[in-house]
């Protein structure tokens, strides 16, 4: 489901994770103790440290070529200051993209996907979600890079196809599912331990349409329709045909 010479040159991820790092940072010093809403076991700070324990595990795995231990990762401690903390990683993941090119070997999780492009490209969205999370906790949402959220869409749709998801739902209908930000369309096909493409032809059983920010969203599992669309900044998604296709989709996705 993914074609890498789709993708953004990973000079262009790094920019657009630099900015969305910036903003998030932004966030977090106005105020550590908020709430995130969005993953409402964390503060401000639980959600900085989770940052910073991604940025510092890939780029253990961009320096080695190898997934670290749990052991191997290293602990804020109560006198560190998070953000202090959080550029350290941030800092230790520029270090190790900066060596690479895009077509140096590494290891992912998805089969098939064996360069730097994907932690690039991976590391950009993660920080886009995540500074969303963060802005929407201090009521400051502002605007997500269009072409990156499509990116996004298209990655955790790839996601779902990962040969260790749960082989099934269920659910012994096939459900076709449309999702579209009137430029692009993505599509997938659920059955009962299946998920796949459809064939060009086939009549989807739901199109979902909007932005590709609020597809993004969603599909990450964001609850915009509990915590508000407006403090996202992102207009509501249109949902024409079977509902229960799509949220049967976000189970799948949410399983990852």
């Amino acid at each position: 489901m993914q074609r890498e010479s789709d993708w953004l040159a990973g000079s262009a991820y790094d920019r657009l994770r630099a900015a969305d790092f910036d903003r998030f940072v932004d966030a977090v010093e106005s105020d550590p103790s908020a709430s995130v809403p969005t993953c409402p076991e964390w503060d401000m700070t639980a959600l900085s440290d989770h940052l910073a324990r991604v940025y510092q595990g890939r780029s253990m795995v961009v320096d080695s070529g190898a997934f670290a231990a749990p052991d191997a990762f290293e602990h804020r401690t109560e006198e560190t200051d998070p953000v202090d903390w959080l550029r350290r990683w941030s800092d230790a993941l520029d270090r190790a993209l900066a060596s690479r090119s895009d077509d140096s070997p590494t290891v992912t999780f998805m089969p098939g996907a064996d360069t730097v492009h994907f932690w690039r490209r991976r590391m950009a969205i993660e920080t886009l979600v995540h500074r969303a999370d963060a802005q929407v906790a201090i009521g400051s949402a502002t605007t997500m890079d269009d072409e990156l959220s499509a990116d996004g869409v298209s990655e955790l749709l790839w996601f779902g196809s990962h040969p260790e998801q749960p082989n099934g739902d269920g659910i012994a209908s096939r459900s076709v599912i449309s999702l579209t930000d009137g430029t692009r369309r993505w599509a997938v096909t659920l059955t009962d331990g299946g998920y796949g493409l459809p064939s060009a032809d086939a009549p989807a059983d739901v199109t979902v349409s909007g932005s590709a920010p609020a597809l993004l969203l969603r599909v990450s599992g964001r609850d915009l329709d509990g915590i508000g669309w407006a403090r996202f900044g992102v207009e509501p998604l249109l949902v024409e045909g079977d509902a229960s296709a799509f949220a049967r989709l976000l189970a799948r996705l949410g399983a990852f």
